[in-house]
């Protein structure tokens, strides 16, 4: 019955509220976020020393489906914006193109997930907005995600995709669009001393920046946000970060030195978990 039951909010949450005019989407979505935070309250219910990694690996192909069709749903790509998939990259990556974009720069995105899920499928959508907006040829990665992956395998993906870019777009100014977790990514790869490669600027969306239990302001927030579940967080944390301490500043920025730094702009609200990082 509560399967059903989750399944209906479900539903309703991506089937039916994008429908409505907007004035009514955002209190519809305040009033059922919230009841999903509980769907993820049971499905993690077990300790995190007590789940199987088989259990991990089936939680996360869950997680994965479910972004996916979030992504498609919640946004419409861009008729403005061409896609291609990029065949000699290593890794999953597809080109956004303007019709008329700049020159002289380019943009990378660091999709988020939470280590774990989020794919070119659940934000190429989101994408083709921003990238219309910012008028510039953006680009798009897949990563390794955990369970199956575990640190420093994203933080290697990103550094080398963001390398085969660069001798793509030779000469040109690079800036990083990071959200959640791809905001940490984006970050770490920022404060990685022995990665030579810069953006010219850094925007970060929601940025995850800490993945150890250092930041006690969260229980604070955990009430205040209606989307992610705190012990949920937690869990992701561990999972990526495997055998290596969580306050690695790699794994999380907030622990970095960013005394040499490029120009950033954070975006993030006061009521989410993630404010404090």
């Amino acid at each position: 019955m509560l399967k059903l039951i989750i399944k209906i909010l479900e539903v309703f949450t991506l089937d039916y509220i994008p429908k409505f005019p907007i004035s009514m989407r955002t209190r519809l979505f305040y009033i059922i976020l919230p009841l999903r935070k509980y769907r993820d309250k049971i499905r993690m219910s077990k300790p995190v020393n007590q789940v199987t990694y088989q259990e991990r690996v089936e939680l996360a192909k869950v997680s994965r489906d479910g972004i996916n069709y979030s992504g498609i749903k919640l946004n419409e790509f861009h008729p403005d914006i061409e896609i291609t998939k990029m065949e000699n990259a290593k890794f999953n990556t597809h080109k956004l193109s303007p019709k008329n974009p700049k020159t002289d720069a380019y943009a990378i995105y660091f999709h988020g997930g939470g280590y774990y899920s989020g794919s070119v499928i659940s934000h190429k959508n989101l994408l083709s907005q921003i990238t219309a907006s910012i008028n510039m040829v953006t680009y798009i990665f897949e990563y390794r995600l955990s369970p199956e992956a575990v640190f420093p395998n994203a933080h290697d993906d990103a550094k080398e995709i963001v390398t085969f870019l660069d001798n793509i777009e030779e000469g040109k100014n690079s800036i990083w669009i990071g959200e959640s977790a791809g905001g940490g990514l984006a970050t770490g790869l920022c404060v990685d001393d022995k990665f030579p490669l810069r953006p010219k600027k850094l925007v970060l969306m929601s940025p995850w920046l800490d993945l150890s239990d250092k930041n006690k302001d969260r229980n604070f927030l955990k009430n205040k946000d209606i989307l992610i579940l705190l012990d949920g967080m937690h869990m992701m944390g561990e999972y990526y970060s495997g055998d290596h301490d969580p306050s690695n500043p790699i794994l999380s920025p907030v622990f970095a030195d960013i005394k040499s730094f490029p120009d950033v702009l954070i975006q993030v609200c006061s009521n989410e978990l993630l404010y404090n990082d």
